[in-house]
C-alpha cells in the first residue's frame, strides 16, 4: 500500500510539494483531494487515495503542485 498524507486546502502553503487528485467525471461537479507523498509512483498513490476516499469515482487525474521559491 502506498504511503501518503492528505492535506487540507488551507495548509497547502506549508508544503513545498503536493499533489491533487481531481475527479473528471462528466455531469458531476469536480472534487479534489490534496496530498503529499514520498512515493515515486504517483498514479499508484492516487489510485489508493481514490479507492480509500472516493470509491464510487471512476475518472480522475493527478495534478502536481510545486511551491515556487
Amino acid at each position: 500500500m502506498a504511503t501518503y498524507q492528505l492535506v487540507e486546502k488551507h495548509t497547502i502553503e506549508h508544503h513545498n510539494e503536493y499533489y491533487e487528485v481531481r475527479t473528471t467525471e462528466e455531469e458531476k461537479e469536480p472534487r479534489s483531494l490534496f496530498f503529499s507523498t514520498n512515493e515515486e509512483n504517483l498514479e499508484e498513490v492516487a489510485a489508493d487515495i481514490v479507492a480509500d476516499h472516493l470509491p464510487s469515482v471512476k475518472k480522475w487525474t493527478v495534478i502536481p503542485h510545486r511551491k515556487d521559491n
